[in-house]
């Protein structure tokens, strides 16, 4: 893989250089990346950090990096109707992009042991699924969150 992808103001911004560190190579990728703005799984305060490839964490609540992110989706190759277990989902943040490919016949299953976590990816899940263009864009298998 290429270099670190450097800090971006915002969600594009963070596509294309995870794009130029050769993290995100399909298009299909690209697209699921865009899709879902990685701040939007963030706290308020923490906003600062949303466009920077690192990983986040405040008490519970954690997220990992994108490019970590990019590396598991290319290397796992998703595609329609397949199952994704997320063990320590987390945000939701992964759950929600990996749930963009696997359409409607796909199984999407999180999976921590806080329940703040949990309700918190629900909450970030709701807002998704209510803001987000991507709704209609994609056959989004939603993911479900469990202890």
């Amino acid at each position: 893989m290429g270099a670190a992808a450097s800090t971006a103001t915002n969600n594009d911004e963070l596509v294309d250089n995870l794009i130029d560190a050769d993290y995100i190579i399909r298009p299909i990728i690209e697209r699921v990346f865009r899709a879902v703005d990685r701040a939007e799984y963030f706290l308020p305060d923490a906003l600062d950090t949303a466009y920077k490839d690192q990983a986040w964490k405040k008490g519970n609540l954690h997220i990992s990096s994108p490019g970590i992110y990019a590396e598991v989706m290319e290397a796992l190759e998703f595609e329609p109707g397949l199952s994704f277990l997320n063990m320590g989902s987390g945000t939701g943040y992964f759950s929600t992009v990996v749930g963009l490919i696997l359409g409607t016949n796909g199984i999407n299953h999180g999976i921590e042991i806080h329940a703040d976590v949990i309700d918190y990816a629900n909450e970030r899940l709701e807002d998704f699924k209510k803001l987000s263009g991507a709704i209609d864009e994609f056959d989004f298998c939603e993911p479900k969150f469990i202890q």
